[in-house]
């Protein structure tokens, strides 16, 4: 046994206000088993004993030794006494000479720039006076906030009194599902019911979902040149192998992809054909036709996201790929999210009802389930109209901003930059002059507090383009100006 006289410094209790707890015996007792100054077998003095040298009661003593038999650390046998546990085998309980961080030995898995923005970026995402060229958010402050209350509180008290409040209420996801079938046959000219609906989170998790079920390691997935960055880190961190593909002013070149296609037995190419992320382009009505003959000769899968379809300021909008009534292999993904702001998690995905069972197969083991209340809301603003009615009132003002940043933008810039009018959306594309070096213009613009986006994130294969990606419907008329200001700044400066 451990010499009595030196139980107090053992377990560190020296320099303690003289009735230690037993909080502090037990910390004492583990502390000095962990670095093995008490080892394995040990027996500790008896309850009385113990509570003589530590100058505690013994009732003190008695809980200690209770609880730390009760974890494990101790271990009392009848008419012998109480021990340090024998199953602490030396060496396994024994603290390392100098501290080490605890770590695991992980796959590399390198995520594109696109989702590092810097500390400069995350700094500035607090500081007063900053201003963001996102890649097409919509503006949180032009929200009904009286509007999405009321509605929410209805779907809550909905909820409470059929007993549906709980999450992932089957009535909720099928009520919602509902309208955005309703919603989907009348406003994008897809023949579609509630079975042939998936509801997600969010469109990144709608592409995960959708490439988890439907690729295996090695399978070809062409994307374009320049394309949305979470879905070909999704593809590439599943084992596809990307190729990609050309873009002009049509959009994506379908002749080239008729050229892979021979190459290749490609199992899926994805798009954003309505408004092209990142160029805006439009894919043309010529393509879209070449492209679903394309599908069916060769039977690959066509994953179409269609992100801001709500926003088009010229025309009417072309109707998705997924509304053509000849084609069988187009998956079509969308979002309220543009709609109502990224606070509202609601993605879906549209695909025949086989599909959509093997993904809610593996939505519910990956996933979980959804929330209720935000779900019976959602379905009331589309039924009731109100979704409908905000979208109208601020796609008018979006078209003005809109037409503000271009207006600036050619004012500052004039020949010095190349930009095409969107048919909608909520960003502009701008390619450059090559007297202005966008890598030096973009760290310039954050020293005077404006964040934008290198396009060369947008590249799979890192490829330099002298362009941005400019959002501009988060920000009101007097941020663009300011924006454009600083973005004319940044140019000046790095010309010197």
């Amino acid at each position: 046994m451990v010499q009595l006289r030196k139980w107090r410094p053992l377990l560190k209790l020296d320099g303690a206000q003289p009735q230690a707890s037993y909080r502090k015996i037990i910390e004492g007792l583990v502390s000095a088993i962990v670095e093995g100054r008490l080892r394995p077998g040990t027996l500790l003095p008896g309850t009385r004993e113990m509570a003589r040298l530590l100058d505690v009661n013994r009732k003190t003593v008695i809980l200690a030794y209770e609880e730390a038999v009760t974890k494990g650390w101790l271990v009392s046998l009848q008419r012998r006494g109480t021990f340090v546990s024998t199953q602490l085998a030396p060496g396994k309980v024994a603290a390392p000479s100098a501290p080490t961080s605890f770590a695991l030995v992980l796959k590399p898995t390198p995520a594109a720039i696109y989702f590092d923005p810097g500390e400069q970026v995350i700094a500035l995402q607090h500081q007063v006076g900053a201003l963001f060229f996102d890649n097409g958010a919509s503006d949180h402050r032009l929200l009904p906030q009286a509007v999405l209350h009321r509605y929410y509180r209805n779907a809550l008290r909905n909820s409470f009194t059929t007993n549906t409040v709980r999450h992932g209420s089957e009535s909720s996801s099928q009520y919602l599902r509902k309208a955005l079938a309703e919603m989907l046959r009348h406003n994008r000219g897809l023949a579609v019911d509630a079975q042939q609906i998936c509801l997600t989170q969010g469109v990144q998790m709608s592409l995960y979902l959708t490439a988890s079920v439907m690729l295996k390691p090695g399978d070809v997935v062409v994307v374009e040149r320049l394309s949305y960055p979470p879905a070909w880190e999704i593809f590439r961190q599943l084992g596809a192998r990307l190729v990609t593909v050309d873009l002009d002013d049509e959009g994506c070149r379908i002749d080239q992809l008729a050229d892979l296609c021979r190459l290749h037995s490609v199992q899926m190419v994805y798009l954003t054909p309505h408004h092209q992320f990142p160029t805006t382009v439009s894919l043309r009505a010529g393509r879209r036709q070449q492209l679903l003959e394309l599908a069916r000769l060769h039977d690959f899968c066509i994953i179409e996201e269609d992100y801001d379809h709500e926003y088009h300021f010229a025309g009417r909008p072309y109707l998705p790929l997924a509304s053509d009534s000849a084609q069988r292999h187009v998956i079509y993904i969308g979002s309220l999210s543009k709609s109502l702001g990224s606070t509202f998690r609601c993605s879906y995905i549209v695909a025949p009802p086989n599909l959509i069972q093997a993904l809610e197969r593996t939505a519910a083991v990956t996933l979980g389930q959804g929330d209720a209340v935000m779900q019976r809301m959602l379905g009331d603003l589309i039924n009731d109209g109100e979704l409908k009615k905000h979208l109208r009132r601020v796609s008018r003002e979006y078209r003005q901003r809109r037409d503000t940043l271009l207006s600036c933008l050619r004012a500052a810039f004039a020949e010095q930059i190349s930009v095409q009018e969107p048919e909608g959306g909520l960003a502009l594309w701008v390619k450059f002059a090559d007297s202005i070096d966008v890598n030096q213009l973009v760290e310039k613009a954050l020293e005077l507090d404006l964040v934008i986006r290198n396009a060369r994130q947008f590249s799979p294969d890192g490829h330099p383009e002298n362009a941005l990606r400019l959002g501009f419907a988060s920000l009101n008329q007097e941020e663009i100006r300011s924006a454009t200001q600083r973005l004319a700044q940044a140019a000046q400066a790095i010309k010197r």
